[in-house]
């Protein structure tokens, strides 16, 4: 499962665990203070992955070319409507492996210990570890 996730997985990902349509905006500065990602997401609900309507918004929406070196990542997510009276996060993580890990901004996750989880992984089951194997 890990080598077919690499492979979908991109460098910024967002994952919701929520019954209900998410948008907001996600935004990611670099090490040296340089903003290398700031977009507008909506992201399906968790129990829509299965349907193959096109015109859905993506389960997962992922953003590649965002690392430019290991260090501390800046990632700021506001979202249009709150998850359990939350609604925006800010958090700095470090990336010690540009080539081989990956920012999870996760809404709404079982088990999480926020509203918005912002984490990096290695690998998906690092999500699980993480947050139960419902992840």
């Amino acid at each position: 499962m890990n080598s077919i996730a690499g492979a979908i997985l991109k460098e910024v990902n967002v994952l919701n665990g929520t019954d209900q349509e998410q948008s907001g905006n996600v935004t990611v500065v670099d090490p040296n203070g340089e903003t290398q990602l700031s977009e507008s997401f909506t992201v399906a609900p968790s129990d829509n992955d299965d349907e193959e309507d096109t015109d859905e918004p993506s389960s997962t929406p992922a953003y590649g070319d965002v690392f430019t070196e290991s260090g501390e990542y800046t990632v700021t997510v506001e979202l249009d409507s709150a998850i359990n009276e939350t609604s925006s996060r800010e958090a700095t993580v470090t990336v010690d492996n540009t080539d081989d890990q990956h920012i999870i901004v996760g809404l709404g996750a079982d088990d999480a210990p926020s509203p918005i989880e912002i984490l990096v992984i290695d690998e998906f089951s690092d999500l699980a570890d993480r947050f139960g194997d419902d992840a």
